[in-house]
């Protein structure tokens, strides 16, 4: 079977491009996956003057911490972990630096995402890192980073 001039064209292109896609990706196979997929994740709503936390974290994962701002008003996210780590942000929140604690603040109806990956801690099993709104000082909340070692189930 003969395959035409154009249709060899047509397929030569995507085929090309792809390959070259490969090979860039390739080159920093990690640091896309992370963008792309964390290991870890915490959803943090803010509604009705308070937050609602599902999810958890482990040392060394790569975690994204999702804020979504259901209330009427904006809120802030601060956490002393965030000095600790570096911290990349995806969407609708402002990084807002003062009192020493870096804070995010998220508008109504907005979201952002926080990237980070927090180290391994010598002896402790589960870290309780605490959080708080900077513009609303009633808001309060914790979320965890729970190391693991052995088998599960014991044995």
């Amino acid at each position: 079977m003969k395959i035409g001039t154009y249709a060899f064209r047509g397929l030569m292109v995507p085929v090309v491009m792809g390959a070259i896609t490969l090979s860039v990706v390739g080159t920093d196979v990690r640091s896309i996956a992370q963008t792309a997929d964390p290991e870890m994740k915490i959803e943090i709503t803010m509604k009705n003057q308070a937050y609602v936390v599902k999810g958890h974290s482990s040392p060394g994962a790569l975690t994204a911490i999702v804020l979504r701002n259901e209330d009427t008003v904006a809120h802030g996210f601060s956490s002393n972990l965030f000095n600790h780590v570096t911290v990349r942000k995806e969407g609708d929140a402002t990084e807002v630096k003062g009192h020493g604690v870096k804070s995010y603040h998220v508008q109504p109806g907005k979201s952002a995402t926080l990237y980070f990956t927090k180290g391994h801690s010598a002896g402790r099993e589960t870290l309780q890192y605490p959080f708080w709104c900077d513009i609303h000082f009633n808001m309060k909340g914790e979320f965890l980073v729970v190391e693991t070692t052995g088998e599960i189930g014991g044995g």
